[in-house]
């Protein structure tokens, strides 16, 4: 009997810290990180470069070609007075005219097409166009069918609705017996499945005080029964005793819950609830003792801090359950009382079944109209579908040739396209002048961009050096933003790039390299003048109506760009997204192409643990 009664206990313990570990890994919470957020926005961006240089009294312009290739022809010398747009010098031409040459074929082409339909559809177009009003008829069939669906699942609808009714007429009379009537009964009965729920609860509980006080099974604490309470010998002696009130509470409680069942009558169940719920109270009272035990007992000798520590958490759970029969036991009784003036609720709910039913044929007539509508929108197709192979078969009208010429109007763009890179192979004057410089003879090969002619213009230009990493993004043709510090912030100039020196400038460590600007024009009644400070702002590119987030919320992470997007703030949940970028912008902003959608919230600052 003695190893029997050890390796119970053996067992018992082993429950007892599997139930305490998972207790204990529940009861952990994760600390919400500090962090800060902003939401993503949809906005106009802009890539500008700001630089303060002075103006200066005249240009010498220097620059070449936009193409490479062989020069054929000089038509300007230096000395040679030019106006803007004179031709200087022109390159071979002949891959450029051949381009040229195939998109006025191709633009032919187009205009063929055209041409084509001008005169009338062939014998496939017209069958596909049949085509299209056998699908319209089987669309109208299938549109009448379902209509005969809805009708159906109306009438269903609404007889369902009907039972509704039926049925809440009917609980209605359940009530109506008043204490005897079904629903007085099933409360009292799902109340004795209660109350003997609540006495197996008082057995396990005692059982699992007495494994740790070793009253009835006096072997249960014999590791650790000189160290029990070994701090409070009252709370000790407390939960001794009461041990043997709760003990005879739980056999109370079993013996007027073993006769009960569904069909006990009501004062033999409801006395049965008070001598249950008074051995709850004194079991709730007596677990008390002994977790106040526990408190005074220190793991010395055999009994280690995890054991002490499971033999609390195997108090606490039955406590629970204890705790929760006390609060079934009392809903229960309310249960009771509330089936006994249950009956307004059931004329609530047959109000609320015949209100639904009212709405169930509204519903089903709105369903009705629905599907009927959809047939005559099927009947609107089937005769579109109609009047469209009608209007195929009859003579073409300009609308009907709206894609054609749009495509001929898309060649014409290519054309235009074409003509331009056969302009290129002209040199122009880009403004007027005298030509300074002129480094090329007929017959010569030169490269695209290389400096070639010099034109010395009158005028203000603005001379300004930008830094190495901003020099990426600004070209020739730039449009330039100007202020000057004589006129303040409010008089703004407009200007463009129109040189940007190849080679670098060293300014105390820092490589910048040095770029011409041209005052596109100026008020004569400002008076301009060598020297003066311009504040310039070079818009480099912008985009319209893009998603942006602050540059410093993207992370990288093996090779990717990734961002945190808040999925629970409470909780400091977040989710790392793959994101693509665009356009870096002002106020450093930068363009998502992929991976957010406008409004999602993403973390710009996470504070380290």
């Amino acid at each position: 009997m003695k190893f029997f009664k050890k390796k119970w206990v053996l067992i018992s313990l082993g429950i007892i810290l599997v139930v305490g570990g998972l207790l204990f890994a529940q009861s952990r919470k994760k600390a919400v990180p500090e962090f800060s957020s902003q939401p993503v926005e949809r906005i106009d961006l802009k890539q500008t470069v700001s630089e303060t240089g002075s103006v200066e009294a005249s240009l010498e312009l220097t620059y070449g070609w936009e193409a490479s290739g062989k020069v054929t022809t000089i038509g300007k010398h230096i000395g040679d007075t030019v106006t803007s747009t004179d031709v200087i010098a022109t390159l071979d031409s002949t891959q450029q005219r051949a381009r040229y040459n195939q998109a006025v074929a191709s633009l032919s082409s187009s205009q063929a097409q055209l041409n084509l339909q001008l005169a009338g559809p062939s014998d496939e177009v017209k069958k596909k166009s049949s085509a299209a009003i056998a699908q319209a008829q089987a669309s109208l069939l299938q549109s009448q069918a379902n209509l005969s669906k809805v009708e159906a699942q109306s009438s269903a609808s609404i007889i369902n609705a009907q039972k509704t009714v039926d049925t809440a007429k009917n609980n209605l009379q359940l009530v109506a017996t008043g204490e005897d009537s079904n629903l007085v009964n099933n409360a009292y009965a799902d109340l004795v499945n209660i109350l003997k729920s609540s006495v197996t609860n008082l057995g396990n509980a005692l059982t699992a005080s007495d494994n740790i006080l070793g009253i009835d099974n006096v072997f249960a604490n014999d590791t650790f029964e000189s160290v029990l309470g070994i701090q409070d010998s009252i709370a000790l002696q407390q939960a001794r005793n009461s041990y043997y009130d709760a003990q005879s509470g739980k056999n109370d409680a079993a013996q007027v819950t073993l006769p009960l069942d569904s069909s006990s009558d009501h004062a033999s169940v409801d006395a049965a609830q008070t001598v249950v719920a008074d051995a709850l109270s004194v079991m709730q009272t007596h677990l008390s003792y002994v977790q106040q035990t526990l408190t005074a007992t220190r793991p010395i000798g055999n009994l280690t801090q995890s054991s002490l520590d499971t033999l609390k958490s195997g108090i606490t759970t039955v406590q629970g359950y204890i705790d929760t029969s006390a609060t079934n036991v009392t809903n229960g009784m309310q249960a009771i009382s509330t089936a006994r003036n249950s009956l307004t609720s059931y004329h609530i709910a047959y109000d609320k079944a015949v209100s639904d039913l009212d709405q169930a044929k509204k519903q089903t007539d709105a369903d009705i109209a629905v599907a009927h509508a959809q047939v005559s929108a099927q009947e609107a197709n089937l005769a579109q579908a109609q009047a469209s192979y009608d209007d195929l078969v009859a003579p073409p009208r300009t609308v009907d040739l709206a894609s054609l010429r749009a495509d001929v109007s898309r060649q014409a763009a290519a054309l235009s396209a074409a003509r331009d890179d056969l302009k290129k192979t002209e040199l122009l004057a880009l403004s007027d002048g005298v030509v300074s410089r002129l480094d090329v003879e007929v017959g010569e090969n030169v490269i695209a961009n290389q400096d070639i002619v010099g034109i010395i213009s009158a005028g203000f230009t603005i001379k300004v050096d930008i830094s190495e990493a901003d020099i990426a993004k600004v070209s020739v043709n730039n449009s330039v933003d100007i202020t000057l510090d004589a006129y303040g912030d409010d008089v703004h100039f407009a200007g463009h790039v129109v040189k940007i020196e190849p080679s670098q400038t060293e300014i105390s460590g820092v490589v910048y390299y040095k770029t011409t600007i041209l005052f596109d024009h100026t008020e004569e009644h400002y008076d301009i003048r060598s020297g003066m400070t311009a504040n310039i702002d070079i818009l480099t590119d912008s985009k319209d109506g893009v998603l942006v987030i602050p540059r410093r919320a993207i992370l990288t992470q093996d090779g990717k760009k990734i961002v945190r997007v808040v999925k629970d703030a409470t909780k400091g949940v977040f989710e790392e997204r793959d994101v693509q970028t665009g356009l870096p912008g002002d106020d450093g902003l930068v363009e998502i192409t992929s991976g957010l959608t406008e409004g999602e919230v993403i973390v710009t600052f996470l504070k380290e643990s």
